[in-house]
């Protein structure tokens, strides 16, 4: 009787193929089985990332200014930021070192205590903008456009839903109107409500257009709803600039979207806004009236757009003064040199210094060198966005475009992309980053 043999195994063959198959990955184990402890350190610093970025876009974007607990907030912030960039910081020099760019005007406004006319202030006040740029680069660095776009829509949002809470409780105390009557919700100012209420719309809308691969579907519904409120909000807050804003930045997120609606009602929208463009000029003109006129009464303002017109005439006085270098980041509107000048500035209007307008703040604090360099950051961010786009035209690559075009077009009229601990700046470092570093082959071409 032959005994059978059995064959001899293949040397060759991977001895993982004898394992049974399994239906999910398994976790690290340790020596006694337990899950190993580097899976609970990733949650940590994952849960930790998240609050950082969060209470940043929470903190810059004026959701806490009204209790006078900012200061120590950023303190917080500063402190998980450093903590967090040494943790990981040679992979985090890298990346910084290949986009030098991004701190050009952190850098000018903190070389212009050499030259500034208040130079304590104009350290502490460059100091602040670069951790704040560093911090909206780790921010961008750690998380991709999707993630950015959702924990911006929750970080805002929230503010817009506790807005709408105190308007229609008073949960949070007054005063619930400003002097010249526009809602503040939980902020100081009713522009604040306004400007990042329109934000918060826009990364809503961006979620509620998601794949259902993309976000669960739970998050988009949540989404879709907090659309109409951030809309409410906003007109409430009567921030013309916003309420103009709007439906302009609302309408170009569904054009670079069209793909996801519905064939009847992208025709509908499309037909829409042609007839609109076309038709609209044609029918003023036959019944003789003036568009602008027509704006400015529907607003409430006037031909100098609430002063802003004389702000700048000033401002232009100023800057010819000392138009390659300034005066010294932030330090103008803290000298009593320009005490004569501060007070023009309050008779335009302006109750902010500021002279609503970020190529003049740039200028008047940096000279062109601030200008220049402010430029680079803003076409750095935009050419990165417009690639993504071009390239994917996914709802997340129309999000992050339309998003960083907003705090641009507000700058021009607001006090936005000049100064520290600002959120719209910050946005703009955080989505530029992400887009380099989570865009493969952007990141690449780029690179």
């Amino acid at each position: 009787m032959e005994i059978p043999v059995l064959p001899a195994p293949d040397p060759r063959a991977p001895r993982a193929a004898a394992r049974p198959a399994m239906t999910a990955p398994a976790l690290p184990m340790g020596p006694s089985g337990a899950i190993s402890p580097r899976v609970g350190q990733r949650a940590f610093w994952r849960l930790f990332d998240l609050s950082l970025a969060g209470l940043a876009i929470m903190v810059a974007g004026d959701t806490f200014n009204r209790w006078g607990v900012s200061g120590p907030l950023w303190a917080l912030i500063y402190a998980m930021a450093v903590l967090r960039i040494l943790t990981v910081w040679p992979a985090f020099h890298r990346v910084l070192a290949r986009n030098r760019i991004w701190l050009a005007y952190p850098l000018v406004a903190l070389s212009s205590v050499v030259w500034s006319v208040d130079r304590p202030l104009t350290l502490v006040a460059g100091v602040q903008l670069t951790m704040s740029v560093l911090i909206a680069f780790f921010i961008g660095w750690r998380f991709a456009p999707r993630k950015l776009i959702v924990i911006g829509m929750v970080a805002l949002g929230a503010g817009v839903l506790a807005s709408a809470l105190n308007w229609a409780t008073l949960a949070f105390g007054g005063p619930l109107h400003s002097a010249v009557g526009g809602l503040l919700g939980i902020y100081t100012n009713k522009n604040m409500l306004g400007h990042f209420g329109l934000m918060a719309a826009l990364l809503a809308m961006t979620v509620a257009l998601l794949p259902p691969g993309q976000a669960p579907r739970g998050l988009r519904i949540a989404a879709l709803a907090l659309v109409p409120l951030c809309v409410f909000m906003v007109v409430l807050s009567l921030s013309m600039t916003a309420v103009l804003l709007l439906p302009c930045f609302l309408v170009l997120l569904l054009l670079l979207n069209r793909r996801r609606l519905p064939p009847g009602l992208r025709f509908a929208m499309l037909s829409g806004i042609v007839l609109l463009i076309g038709a609209a000029p044609l029918a003023m003109g036959l019944a003789g009236l003036d568009p602008l006129a027509l704006l400015f009464q529907a607003t409430g303002k006037d031909a100098t757009l609430t002063g802003r017109t004389e702000l700048w005439r000033i401002a232009a006085g100023q800057i010819a003064q000392a138009p390659l270098t300034g005066f010294g980041f932030r330090a103008f509107w803290e000298s009593d040199q320009f005490r004569a000048a501060h007070f023009a500035v309050l008779r335009a209007g302006s109750t902010a210094p500021s002279f609503h307008n970020f190529i003049a703040d740039v200028m008047i604090g940096s000279g062109l060198a601030g200008l220049v360099a402010i430029l680079a950051l803003v076409a750095r961010s935009l050419s990165l966005g417009l690639c993504f786009y071009l390239r994917e035209g996914s709802p997340v690559a129309a999000g992050s475009l339309v998003t960083l075009l907003l705090p641009l077009s507000l700058a021009l009229v607001e006090p936005y992309l000049y100064r520290q601990h600002e959120l719209m700046m910050g946005w703009m470092v955080m989505m530029g980053v992400s887009i380099f570093c989570h865009a493969k082959p952007l990141a690449g071409a780029q690179g």
